[in-house]
């Protein structure tokens, strides 16, 4: 990872993804390894004839040169994905979900690395600090629930504010809410200013990062009485300043007068 520590520190900062800030190396040799076993994994478990199942199928068999892929796909540029998709003759959704599963195990350790570069928990955004995903869920950690938010993606993990909406940056308890069943440990955020949701799940320490996967797949319930209800992630949020909290947006606008 090509990036020192006072460049971290800045870039945390100013808001900017660690690996847009610097690059990380990435073995093409050592992805398309990973490719070829997920994609024999999948084509032996998925269903037969269906376009996952023949797109695994072919990456399993074949050699695809990666290189040209790797920043798009660390970048999710869509666009590049579907040409290249085209170009193998393959699916495009399961290739890009081929592809971000084959550079998981190497997001995680460029995680670890810049975790020691800096203090990401001071992190002010609502998207990921390493790889500027979206939270895939969020863990209510400890006796006191504190809320932390989780990137599947690569594993990272930061502290957020529970009245805090991380897409719009919404405060106002009197739109911010909850939907939980009875019972029920889970919950799922919400945020009827711009429509979005998190799920929230209790754990008394963070999850390790390869399991994160598992406990997004294991709370689709949430993500479906989320969709139920009207709510979706992100929500309807203005690009220019999704994921910057409304405090941080008027400290720019004090200090730019």
């Amino acid at each position: 990872m090509e990036l020192t520590a006072d460049e971290a520190r800045e870039a945390i900062d100013k808001g900017i993804p660690l690996l847009q800030a610097g690059r990380v190396g990435v073995d093409p040799h050592a992805v398309e390894d990973e490719l070829r076993r997920l994609s024999r994994n999948l084509a032996e478990t998925a269903e037969l004839g269906t376009a996952a199942q023949r797109t695994a199928e072919k990456l399993g068999a074949e050699t695809v040169d990666l290189a040209p892929l790797l920043g798009p796909a660390l970048s999710a540029e869509r666009a590049t994905i579907e040409r290249a998709a085209g170009d193998l003759g393959v699916d495009a959704d399961a290739l890009a979900e081929l592809l971000e599963l084959a550079l998981q195990p190497f997001l995680w350790e460029a995680t670890a690395r810049l975790g020691a570069l800096t203090d990401i928990d001071r992190w002010d955004r609502g998207y990921c600090p390493v790889c500027g995903a979206w939270p895939g869920l969020a863990e209510l950690l400890g006796p006191e629930k504190r809320r932390a938010l989780r990137c599947v993606r690569c594993g990272v993990m930061w502290s957020w504010f529970v009245l805090l909406c991380p897409y719009c940056g919404n405060d106002d308890h009197r739109t911010l809410g909850v939907l939980q069943e009875e019972g029920s440990p889970s919950r799922v955020d919400v945020c009827r200013s711009c429509n979005g949701y998190v799920k929230a799940i209790p754990s008394y320490t963070p999850s390790a990062a390869v399991m994160l996967a598992a406990a997004d797949v294991t709370t689709m319930h949430l993500d479906l009485a989320a969709g139920e209800a009207g709510y979706k992630r992100p929500g309807d949020v203005d690009v220019r300043t999704a994921g910057i909290p409304r405090l941080v947006r008027q400290r720019a606008s004090y200090a730019q007068e």
